[in-house]
């Protein structure tokens, strides 16, 4: 089990720091917290498979109501 520190794990997904914290709180990103420390502990396994289920399109059947986690997945009218 191979682990990665904040820094490695944004430059492993090719992002900053900033926009892997955005990953983890907003969009699930897995991540290690251990108790009594401030530290971010990432499994490469994990950050890999996260990258790979996010990379898979989606179709979603649009409704009358749309949310912000909608955004930039394919959709489908009907009518």
């Amino acid at each position: 089990m191979e682990t990665m520190t904040t820094k490695e794990a944004a430059a492993h997904i090719g992002v900053c720091v900033n926009t892997l914290r955005k990953y983890v709180h907003e969009e699930e990103l897995p991540v290690l917290r251990f108790p009594g420390r401030r530290k971010w502990t990432f499994r490469k396994d994990l950050v890999d498979e996260w990258v790979k289920k996010r990379s898979q399109p989606e179709v979603v059947v649009m409704s009358a109501e749309r949310t912000p986690k909608d955004y930039g997945k394919l959709r489908v009218l009907t009518p």
